[in-house]
C-alpha cells in the first residue's frame, strides 16, 4: 500500500518533469498529475494518521 510520504515523492516528481517541459499540454499534464498526488497524499492521511513516537520525557498517557 502506498503511503502519504510515496504519494509527496511522485507529486514533487511530476512538479520537477513539469518544469523540464517545453509543451505547454504536456506541462500542464505533469502538473495535474501533481496535483492529484497531493490530494491522494491527503486523504491517505486522513484515512491513516501517521503513528507519532511518544518520547520519553512526555508523561505517560492516563486511560480513563
Amino acid at each position: 500500500m502506498i503511503n502519504a510520504t510515496e504519494y509527496r515523492a511522485m507529486a514533487a516528481e511530476h512538479h520537477r518533469l513539469a518544469g523540464m517541459c517545453r509543451s505547454p499540454d504536456s506541462r500542464e499534464q505533469h502538473l495535474r498529475l501533481e496535483q492529484q498526488f497531493r490530494v491522494l497524499a491527503e486523504r491517505e492521511e486522513l484515512l491513516h494518521p501517521p503513528l507519532v513516537a511518544q518520547q520519553a520525557s512526555d508523561p505517560p498517557i492516563a486511560e480513563v
